[in-house]
């Protein structure tokens, strides 16, 4: 249940929110999955790699990139990908530019886009991801005055350096060759677009059903409650649900009273196993303890009441009460009254659960 304290009112949200076509983000989605599955900088943990393998239509369009982007293409991917930098200047256009949401409306502006501005994308992503210093001087209108700063910039492996400032010295060419990759690839995922927007507006659909279902589960999944601020501050909420981005969290406030969230469609999978990991973890830890698994033990024999428990185990009551309350909590333990007596049981379903979850983990 969220805090009440961050909790958003939902005829307000009713008011602000807007459910939004961006059609363009599937490509995107599509896009940085496979460069970052491809090249050793997929940061997803396994919850969120085992939810996507699930996805045939996004285990389709993977393969396709295997199979159909030639050796060249591959080869300009990973020898651009040191810095995400593929990844971010994709997303950085769509995010910062709303209105394009065909692939033709991104190539218009690309190309259009100022030298100066696209490697002040680019070095944003190499600082981002390599300085640990305050970067605030960064020079964002002048291409030579920014290799110069890299140039200047001490503690970065000297042959990282070099080749971000390699990008520099052809600034036309650097352009070209991430043109290159991006339409290479859309090129490949064209043929499933409809397909993944389709999906998209069908996880659209289940997810306004579910805000007027059940409202305080549609915020939680959504992380609504964490940014609560962001959104009471903005007019305008518009949320987009994704397939190709399956578990994901992006917020973009705009100048105009307007907040993009976008999330992927798996986020309600994702919190359900993220639950479960967390109630596996806290199982694990109640029984790696030598007297809490001499307790469960004795109450798979038969419920006990808490002096009998504490002479059968040798453990004193007020410790007993501080671990049954621990079992209570994690349901291994239920109590009931009988003859004035409160007895402890063990609950074995709830065992039985836990040790499938175990399964699954190993599995």
């Amino acid at each position: 249940m969220p805090n009440s304290r961050n909790r958003i009112d939902y005829f307000e949200l009713k008011k602000r929110l807007k459910f939004v076509a961006k059609p363009l983000f599937e490509f995107c989605g599509a896009y940085v999955n496979y460069i970052d599955s491809c090249y050793g900088l997929n940061k997803n943990d396994p919850k969120i790699n085992r939810l996507c393998a699930k996805q045939e239509l996004f285990n389709e369009v993977m393969d396709a990139f295997s199979k159909e982007l030639s050796p060249f293409v591959k080869s300009e991917i990973e020898d651009l990908s040191f810095c995400n930098l593929l990844q971010s200047v994709l997303k950085a256009f769509l995010f910062d530019y709303k209105n394009i949401t065909t692939f033709d409306q991104f190539l218009k502006k690309y190309d259009s886009f100022k030298i100066a501005g696209l490697f002040d994308f680019i070095g944003g992503c190499f600082i981002n991801e390599h300085v640990q210093a305050n970067c605030e001087d960064w020079p964002k209108d002048d291409v030579d005055e920014m290799k110069q700063y890299i140039l200047n910039i001490n503690g970065i492996d000297e042959q990282l350096k070099k080749k971000i400032l390699s990008l520099y010295d052809y600034p036309k060419e650097t352009k070209m060759r991430i043109r290159h990759v991006i339409v290479s690839m859309y090129d490949v995922f064209k043929k499933y677009e409809v397909l993944a927007i389709e999906q998209a507006k069908k996880q659209l659909k289940r997810y306004m059903n579910l805000m007027e279902i059940d409202y305080d589960y549609f915020c939680q999944i959504l992380k609504f409650d964490d940014i609560s601020e962001v959104i009471t501050q903005n007019e305008v909420v518009e949320l987009y649900i994704s397939y190709m981005f399956a578990v994901s969290y992006f917020c973009k406030e705009y100048n105009d009273g307007t907040v993009f969230l976008l999330n992927g469609f798996l986020c309600d999978e994702y919190l359900a196993q993220k639950l479960e990991q967390n109630s596996l973890d806290n199982f694990l830890s109640i029984i790696s303890d030598n007297d809490s698994l001499l307790i469960l033990k004795c109450l798979a024999q038969r419920p006990y009441y808490l002096l009998e428990l504490s002479r059968e185990t040798n453990i004193a009551p007020a410790k007993l009460r501080i671990i049954n309350k621990r079992f209570i909590d994690a349901a291994l333990v239920d109590f009931e009254h009988t003859n004035g007596r409160r007895y402890y049981y063990l609950n074995k379903e709830q065992i039985s659960l836990y040790l499938d979850m175990c399964k699954r983990m190993f599995s």
